[in-house]
């Protein structure tokens, strides 16, 4: 005959269920939210003029460095590529904004800081162009060339005006120079582009990954102590709780955090009160289970997990939460 379990025990699993999900969910998605915050501070950094460290003679500037605001997201993301395993990830604008930038100091040697300006965000609208850099001309750097042909690039220029412009700018140089620089060159690569559609796929693959381990979660935690051949089916209040929690989560901890002291957190709970406390605020505010049920329910939870202090605690703050809600 199936095993079946009691209210207690289901409450229980749903307990730990969360708990273990919560944890190895949080150690999966740690990448992505990474991911996440240096594209955020990348792109405020880069809505703004960027203002390089310099040494100034005769109105004349030497690059020193970039400001750490915007090299370290940009470092951290290119880290983070090679722990996704992007493809190719030498030739992602990562890879050619971090090679740009280190190299900058000469592209712009003997510029005033506005020219050395213009060429930074120039270059950064279409990092395809740093091949530009690679021209070699025979009496002067090829960077105020490149300058040159920035200047002269019509406002808003499609790749078809941006390859005029450059055969216009370099139509000094051999015939088999200028046939390595076709018009897929002037096509632009910007940072945003690519760091919006890696992160996209990043967030989408971990939502994945989540899903299944939300799956196998509930399997083991159901069926770790189970003698029996074959998995137990899941019964259904384990999955409601489960599901409901998840679902209702920031709900859930938002109205919880009223109930607790002045100036502490629901975050600084331990993960294990904070668990509990979700799965009977949930019985409350979404299921039938009448409040007092719910709570004494909590405390015992409390106790199977936690302490004593503990069990006041959740008795207490859950007591004011049927109270008040």
């Amino acid at each position: 005959m199936p095993r079946t379990l009691t209210q207690h025990q289901i409450r229980q699993r749903a307990v730990q269920t969360l708990f273990s999900y919560t944890v190895q969910n949080e150690m999966a998605t740690t990448v992505v939210k990474a991911f996440r915050e240096n594209v955020e501070k990348l792109e405020a950094v880069l809505a703004q003029t960027i203002r390089f460290d310099v040494d100034f003679r005769d109105e004349r500037i030497t690059v020193r460095k970039f400001p750490k605001s915007l090299s370290e997201p940009l470092e951290k993301i290119y880290e983070i590529y090679e722990i996704l395993g992007v493809e190719n990830i030498e030739k992602t604008t990562v890879a050619k904004a971090l090679a740009f930038m280190r190299d900058f100091g000469g592209y712009a040697k003997k510029m005033n800081e506005y020219e050395a300006t213009n060429l930074f965000s120039g270059i950064m609208a279409n990092l395809n162009l740093i091949r530009l850099f690679q021209i070699e001309l025979d009496e002067e750097p090829v960077a105020p060339k490149v300058l040159e042909f920035l200047k002269n690039l019509p406002e808003k220029a499609t790749s078809d005006e941006a390859y005029a412009t450059f055969k216009k700018t370099f139509a000094f140089l051999h015939e088999n120079i200028l046939e390595r620089y076709s018009e897929e060159l002037f096509v632009p690569a910007k940072l945003a582009t690519e760091l919006d559609e890696k992160l996209a796929q990043a967030e989408q693959e971990a939502h994945a990954q989540t899903q299944a381990l939300l799956g196998r979660t509930k399997t083991f935690v159901l069926n770790y102590d189970n003698e029996q051949a074959g998995n137990l089916d899941e019964p259904s209040y384990f999955t409601t709780l489960v599901d409901g929690v998840l679902q209702q989560k920031e709900t859930l901890d938002e109205k919880l955090s009223a109930y607790l002291a002045k100036n502490w957190s629901f975050a600084r709970l331990t993960l294990i009160e904070q668990v509990i406390l979700e799965v009977s605020a949930y019985e409350i505010l979404f299921t039938d289970t009448p409040d007092v049920v719910a709570v004494n329910e909590a405390v015992e939870l409390s106790k199977d997990f936690s302490d004593d202090k503990s069990s006041r605690f959740i008795n207490g703050v859950l007591t004011n939460f049927i109270k008040k809600d």
